[in-house]
């Protein structure tokens, strides 16, 4: 009896352990009862009936899958090998497990046939020129194949897209080239700007020096223009106190001959005496002091 209870408790504890599962955060639990779907869980613990029902986990959240390398021909017949990573995410559980077996390897066939349609029609120029047109447009053909399975594609970036290695070559020659002949460019331009700056400021030069000149010529014509004039002020007052001094004599020589006459006409009645010329010009001097008192 203690044997067939313990064996009991051992059968209730297994059926415990197998009936309950837990759903981790990020997913989402499909439950089936006797293979047929019935419900989807939320994470946390969850109870199953052992043996009629079964879940399935699913993880809702955001996965990268990796787009295997592949040679596709472009419109100019040149091969590339490309290879290039996807971001999808789960949206709906029951499509993504019950309408197609594996999703993320059909998401792989599908980016592999859509990148083969978008590059064989560009050129290899266009291929390589043009990575984020490509992402764009194998985004949007993805995201419209892959909504009926249940999945979004978030993002499509491509990884490698290498041309043959003679092509690698020739382009890397092509692009030495363009440097070269893009720093030619430069250095006749630079060359080109040291003359032109050279040239000016030797016009410059010039310029400052004639304006130089000419200033100086014009301050010494100003200089001889001023001293021309101060010459002939300084000749006018020459003249000027020339003939003021002249004036002033001629008035002291008529001033002198009418004292004379006054003194002749005094001594006109009288006796005749001779007098020397220095008494008379005293005399005269006297006479004009008298008159002028």
């Amino acid at each position: 009896m203690d044997s067939i209870f313990l064996l009991f408790v051992v059968f209730a504890f297994v059926v415990a352990i197998i009936s309950v599962k837990k759903v981790s955060q990020g997913e989402v639990g499909l439950i089936e009862t006797l293979g047929k779907y019935t419900g989807t869980v939320t994470p946390g613990i969850q109870f199953i009936i052992p043996g009629i029902q079964s879940m399935r986990r699913v993880d809702i959240r955001e996965q990268v899958v990796n787009v295997p390398e592949q040679q596709i021909i472009t419109a100019d017949n040149v091969g590339v090998a490309v290879d290039g990573i996807v971001y999808v995410q789960i949206t709906d559980p029951y499509k993504a497990v019950y309408e197609i077996s594996n999703v993320f390897m059909a998401v792989v066939n599908l980016a592999q046939t859509n990148l083969r349609s978008v590059l064989g029609t560009m050129s290899l120029d266009e291929t390589l020129s043009n990575r984020e047109a490509i992402n764009a447009r194998l985004l949007a053909s993805l995201d419209k194949e892959t909504a009926k399975w249940g999945i979004k594609v978030m993002r499509v970036e491509i990884k490698r897209l290498d041309p043959p290695h003679d092509i690698q070559e020739a382009m890397s020659k092509q692009m030495k080239a363009e440097r070269e002949k893009r720093a030619s460019i430069l250095e006749a331009e630079g060359y080109k700007m040291a003359l032109i700056t050279k040239s000016e400021g030797d016009k410059q030069s010039q310029i400052l020096t004639a304006e130089g000149e000419r200033e100086s010529e014009i301050l010494r014509a100003q200089g001889e223009a001023q001293a021309k004039i101060l010459n002939a002020e300084a000749a006018a007052k020459a003249i000027e106190l020339e003939s003021k001094a002249s004036m002033e004599y001629f008035h002291g020589q008529a001033v002198t001959k009418e004292q004379l006459s006054v003194v002749q006409n005094a001594l006109a009645g009288n006796t005749k005496f001779v007098v020397d010329t220095d008494i008379l010009g005293s005399l005269a001097k006297m006479v004009g002091n008298m008159a002028s008192k």
